[in-house]
């Protein structure tokens, strides 16, 4: 059927004259006769308006083979059956693809999750399970903020001793001989319940007691100053995560974002402090180092440890009360002396 009979039987089945078809799609009744009587053409916008305004298709309209409109509808509507259909399908692909995506991300992160869990609990057990009484630290205090300073921390039996030296040359003191001396000195005997400092007093020249026991509020205070710890361990536990909910909230944290057992090391990072830290245990699981940098004016803080905790090397040493050598008349030349 022809462009031009088509148009007849539309306009005739929508019982429009010539003039009512042309008002419609927007051209005189004169345009329309011609379409009728193939002595014209709709143009490309005309055929959309007829299209548009008598809900056909451009197949129907523009294709001679095709004579009836319904059943070309109905070819349509299986095509746009078809299509939904491919639609739909796509969307069901597009949303397993998703769903696919989102569990191969959740189950790598349970798996990092799972590791870290694993690394942290040896790291706590190893460390916890440190059980030498007798030992040296040495550890330095090394900070971009100008703070840096080190600090040797002696254990034998139920005494401790702690010496602080600063790092910087113009706050060194040293005595007649020119050897330094500390700054300051903590002195702890468990047994005959002494908590003391000595700290060097720059104006006077000369080192000052303190007793801690003093700042205890009562006698609970006083007593916890005597609770005999193992330092090293102390301070490894409170640089990991301990116990098993820290552990567990550790292993889930993003912000732990590096952890490996091959090397016992961490790293992590704190939005809210402003901070990232490294830590490192040694072979015996205590720390070795821990790096702290702040992102803030503070700058960089890094804690370098270093012991001695072989038994033989402790048999015939005793720990002095420092009084006796501090309080006496060391001949202190002062600070910045070479």
């Amino acid at each position: 059927m022809k462009l031009s009979e088509k148009l007849i039987k539309l306009r005739k089945e929508k019982g429009l004259s010539q003039e009512e078809f042309g008002n419609i799609v927007g051209v005189s009744r004169q345009a329309v006769s011609k379409w009728e009587n193939e002595e014209a053409t709709p143009d490309i916008d005309k055929i959309k308006e007829i299209v548009k305004k008598f809900n056909i298709n451009y197949e129907y309209i523009l294709n001679d083979e095709i004579e009836d409109k319904e059943n070309n509808q109905e070819t349509n509507q299986e095509t746009e059956k078809t299509q939904n259909n491919n639609s739909s399908s796509h969307k069901k692909n597009k949303h397993k693809t998703l769903t696919k995506t989102i569990l191969i991300i959740f189950l790598l992160y349970l798996s990092i999750s799972t590791y870290k869990f694993i690394a942290f609990y040896r790291f706590y057990l190893i460390a916890n399970s440190f059980k030498e009484e007798n030992y040296t630290v040495s550890q330095t205090i090394e900070s971009t903020s100008n703070i840096s300073y080190y600090v040797t921390t002696k254990k034998i039996g139920n005494k401790i001793q702690e010496t602080y030296y600063p790092q910087q040359i113009e706050e060194t003191i040293k005595d007649q001989n020119g050897t330094p001396l500390p700054y300051a000195i903590t002195y702890i005997d468990y047994d005959k319940k002494i908590n003391y400092q000595l700290n060097y007093n720059k104006e006077q020249n000369k080192y000052e007691y303190y007793d801690n026991t003093k700042s205890a509020i009562n006698e609970e205070e006083k007593e916890q100053l005597f609770t005999n710890k193992n330092i090293i361990k102390e301070k490894t536990l409170g640089l990991i995560p301990s116990g098993f909910k820290e552990i567990f909230l550790a292993s889930i944290d993003p912000r732990y974002y590096y952890v490996s057992i091959s090397n016992r090391q961490y790293k992590s990072i704190s939005f809210a402090d402003d901070l990232t830290k490294k830590v490192q245990l040694n072979k015996d699981y205590v720390v070795e180092s821990a790096n702290i940098q702040f992102k803030d004016y503070r700058g960089t803080v890094t804690f370098n440890y270093s012991y001695d905790y072989v038994p033989d090397h402790f048999k015939e040493r005793e720990i002095e009360d420092p009084q006796e050598k501090y309080l006496g008349d060391l001949g202190i030349n002062g600070t910045g002396t070479q």
